[in-house]
């Protein structure tokens, strides 16, 4: 039993907690300077997508798990904190099936053609840039119409580069077009479709370059988000107001547990103190 009190003293100890974030912090400054000096990519697959990140982020939430269950039984005041780790929580599990099971890669477009075939991005361990790996398969087919460099009026600046798809999915039976711009992408059956580049090819014909990114855990970190407003909400507003509004019922919460303490303590020195 000491053993397993001493496991549990460990998961759910704030020591443990500050230790994990300083190494999430390190590991995450260290996945900055990749992208700085290599790619986005190359962070991603070294630092975000590796076993040891992943550990990391399990490790704190068992931590948080343990942090939360120390404090049952819990009382209704302590809701916004509770519904913060229950956030915190669902934000990591998001982050971990976003890393393990998500899907970055390119899609390359010839003007006119249609494709539904992109490449997953992998990463040349030689010169830690990112290169088109394995072919995979879009639910659905897209059809370059036109690629538009678009400028600012009367300097020759390029503004934003625009591809005009159509996307194609037979299985829903629907058409339609869409314009992708740099801070528009196309979002359509869990995929995200950006503009990321283009080029010439020897025919005159220009081809767009589009990113691909599937996120199944975007679910869990839109509502993880949503949670953590509102236990914000709890923390900062309304426990301040029940204080306020309930002064004497939570003082009489937070020290019923020392008071039935004492009246244990009392008891015991009575029954110590009766004759044999």
């Amino acid at each position: 039993m000491r053993i397993l009190d001493r496991i549990w003293q460990f998961f759910a100890s704030v020591r443990l907690t500050i230790v994990l974030l300083l190494l999430l912090a390190v590991a995450m400054g260290y996945g900055t300077w990749i992208e700085n000096t290599h790619s986005n990519g190359a962070a991603r697959i070294l630092v975000y997508n590796a076993w040891w990140f992943d550990s990391l982020i399990g490790l704190l939430a068992l931590n948080l798990i343990g942090c939360t269950l120390r404090r049952a039984p819990f009382k209704p005041h302590q809701a916004g904190w509770i519904v913060t780790h229950i956030a915190l929580l669902l934000i990591m599990t998001g982050a971990v099936v976003t890393h393990r099971a998500g899907i970055q890669g390119r899609l390359v477009i010839p003007e006119g053609e249609t494709v539904s075939v992109f490449y997953e991005e992998e990463l040349d361990r030689e010169s830690l840039e990112t290169i088109s790996g394995r072919p995979l398969q879009l639910p659905f087919e897209l059809h370059l119409t036109s690629f538009d460099q678009l400028y600012y009026p009367g300097s020759g600046q390029t503004r934003m580069f625009r591809s005009r798809v159509e996307v194609r999915d037979s299985l829903r039976g629907e058409v339609f077009l869409h314009d992708i711009v740099l801070n528009h992408p196309l979002v359509y059956d869990d995929f995200k479709i950006s503009q990321s580049s283009f080029f010439e090819l020897p025919n005159g014909r220009t081809a767009t370059v589009l990113g691909v990114s599937y996120d199944p855990g975007i679910l869990l970190l839109y509502t993880g988000g949503g949670l953590l407003v509102l236990g914000m909400i709890g923390i900062f507003f309304v426990k301040p107001y029940l204080k306020r509004r309930f002064p004497a019922k939570l003082a009489g919460m937070r020290t019923a547990p020392a008071d039935v303490a004492d009246a244990h303590k009392s008891a015991d020195k009575s029954t110590k103190a009766l004759p044999v």
